[in-house]
């Protein structure tokens, strides 16, 4: 608000409306300018306040960070774990970011500043959390589990006491091949737990940051010494966040394990 109360465009723009309307008006009225004086300065008042307005508002919305969309992964399913996660997690880090922005102390703002940039970046990698347990979803959901149980039991009942010889080749290669497809439903379904087991810790851990960042401010403000302290809090914030960074690169690398069979790549 404070920049554009003194952005030069909307007083030039808020002058010259103002002084059209009110030589209009003064042209217009038989008391000429005593008329059109006021007219002038409201239609002034009117334009700067609006252009004020709608200028903070703008800046502001198109300020507030947001996921940035995970390419070749598709959104997430509205209302699913992952989506609900991710909206948690957007929420948190817009209230940072306004928090970062209300310090008056420049040399505090470039502080917090740090950390909000740190927050954007988990945001990013969350949202590709949620692109790829989607996709898990997505690929999980094309494999009938119930109806490969069946297959899986007849064939084993079929196997029993059945001799040597082709058929028993033949019965027991679909029963391998039933047995994989099981396999991979259930490295599917540690995967998926994975990522939403470390979504769920990284969001609950944005959601603290934000109650500390409120406590970090107050302190700025009100504690003596606040400066050296509000450094300490500042750093605190930011190695919990690279650490949560941390956390979430290692829960992709053991889902990418869990994918594989064990084989971390």
């Amino acid at each position: 608000m404070r920049e554009q109360l003194t952005e030069p465009w909307g007083l030039v723009t808020a002058g010259v409306l103002g002084g059209l309307a009110g030589a209009v008006a003064a042209a217009l009225a038989p008391a000429g300018i005593l008329a059109g004086l006021p007219v002038g300065l409201a239609v002034a008042a009117a334009v700067y306040g609006i252009r004020v307005g709608l200028g903070a508002l703008v800046d502001r919305t198109a300020a507030l960070p947001s996921p940035r969309p995970a390419p070749d992964l598709p959104a997430p399913s509205r209302g699913g774990d992952a989506e609900r996660w991710l909206r948690r997690a957007g929420a948190a880090v817009r209230t940072l970011h306004r928090q970062a922005g209300t310090p008056t102390d420049a040399g505090l703002r470039a502080q917090v500043g740090g950390v909000d940039d740190q927050a954007g970046r988990a945001l990013d990698d969350l949202a590709r959390f949620a692109g790829q347990v989607t996709l898990i979803e997505q690929t999980a959901a094309g494999i009938n589990v119930g109806r490969l149980r069946v297959d899986l039991a007849e064939l084993q009942r079929g196997l029993h006491g059945l001799p040597p010889g082709p058929l028993r080749t033949e019965r027991e290669r679909a029963l391998r091949a039933v047995t994989d497809q099981l396999d991979v439903a259930r490295r599917l379904d540690g995967a998926r737990e994975m990522l939403l087991a470390r979504m769920q810790a990284a969001v609950l851990g944005l959601e603290g940051l934000v109650a500390r960042m409120a406590e970090l401010l107050a302190l700025h403000a009100t504690a003596d010494g606040g400066a050296s302290l509000t450094a300490a809090k500042v750093a605190e914030l930011t190695s919990d966040l690279e650490g949560m960074r941390h956390g979430l690169a290692e829960a992709e690398r053991l889902s990418r394990s869990a994918l594989t069979g064990g084989q971390v790549q």
